[in-house]
């Protein structure tokens, strides 16, 4: 990785907007609202047992995180998933949900600092 991020990677960004400072600005604000979003329905979808919205919640996301290469929001969305399945007791599920409420609070300061320095 090219800079201090653990999960944000501000060259595959730059590359996928020509290195253009005002884009990738844009680019950092828009993947910024999506994780924001992610966050909230996985908690809630997760948490509530909603294995159709909860797959929606990660079906939208998806995209974005493949691009970026981070497998760690997979890996764990996966995991949840079978947790549902498997009906895991609500203490599991709460594990999931913080793990992944603490990836993307990371994900979103090191966005935040991407857009202030794009």
């Amino acid at each position: 990785m090219s800079n201090s991020n653990k999960y944000i990677d501000r060259d595959i960004i730059a590359n996928l907007v020509y290195n253009e400072k005002p884009y990738i600005k844009e680019f950092a604000e828009a993947t910024e609202d999506s994780f924001s979003e992610f966050k909230v329905n996985y908690n809630k979808y997760l948490l509530e047992r909603d294995e159709t919205n909860f797959r929606k919640a990660g079906h939208k996301i998806k995209p974005v995180v493949k691009m970026l290469n981070i497998d760690e929001i997979i890996e764990e969305y996966e995991h949840a998933k079978t947790l549902l399945w498997e009906n895991e007791t609500q203490e599991e599920l709460e594990a999931s949900a913080q793990k992944i409420q603490h990836i993307c609070d990371q994900i979103i300061k090191e966005l935040r600092k991407i857009q202030k320095n794009p």
